[in-house]
């Protein structure tokens, strides 16, 4: 597993930075700005939320018209094949970024265990990066699209083909790329969602049936309770009797 070693972050703006290399892989998260980092002679455009892993001994530099900000980190190792330079963006609602300035806190103030803390939340980065590594592209809109699920769980008016059409690409193609990396199709997504939510509510929430369903994004209680029972093989008033 790669090692934590160094955390720093760029504070305000800057138009250039000269070229260098470092001994360590550095993960590179751009934070503001648009430019260009040259990456032992290649370009690589960046804006927010583009992350750069740059390899070892390998000069690097960046220049930005309008100025740019970033976090920097330095690991001892990557998992990437020799002279790849390893792409991401991070999520909607910035996941890295915020694992990485949580890491940045505890590098920077040193309280208690705080190795184990910066050594876990650095791995919990590695994560990511395997995840998406792992997905590739396409599948970035299958998270936009699981983001929206999540975000409007509790929404009854919710429109999920709305979303659906939102996306950057065709209703179909959406859909097929949702089910081959999930199994399920949109709507089955939202509805096991909500009905985990709704078996949980209903067994320790202490509320009735008809609060359950507004609470998990269903005006109609009684199209909940039928729709309860198709997943579930028995009544939400069965279920929270145990």
């Amino acid at each position: 597993m790669p090692k934590f070693q160094f955390i720093g972050l760029i504070p305000a703006p800057i138009h250039v930075f000269p070229p260098h290399q470092h001994t360590t892989w550095e993960i590179v998260l751009y934070t503001h700005g648009r430019g260009v980092a040259h990456i032992g002679g290649t370009p690589y455009p960046f804006e927010p939320g583009t992350i750069i892993c740059m390899p070892p001994k390998i000069d690097h530099r960046e220049d930005s018209e309008g100025g740019y900000r970033n976090i920097y980190i330095h690991t001892d190792e990557y998992p990437a094949a020799p002279g790849h330079v390893p792409l991401f963006a991070d999520g909607e609602d910035r996941p890295f970024f915020n694992a990485a300035m949580m890491l940045y806190r505890e590098y920077r103030l040193q309280q208690a265990n705080w190795k184990l803390m910066a050594q876990d939340l650095f791995d919990i980065l590695m994560l990511y990066l395997n995840r998406w590594t792992e997905a590739g592209h396409a599948p970035q809109i299958v998270e936009r699209l699981k983001h929206a699920i999540f975000e409007n769980l509790h929404n009854p008016e919710f429109d999920l083909g709305g979303a659906i059409e939102d996306l950057p690409l065709s209703a179909d193609h959406a859909r097929k790329l949702f089910v081959g990396n999930t199994g399920r199709t949109p709507l089955q997504y939202l509805t096991a969602l909500r009905v985990d939510e709704a078996k949980h509510l209903l067994r320790y929430g202490g509320y009735s049936v008809k609060e359950v369903s507004r609470r998990v994004g269903y005006e109609d209680p009684y199209y909940f309770s039928r729709l309860f029972k198709k997943w579930v093989g028995q009544s939400p008033e069965a279920f929270a009797r145990g």
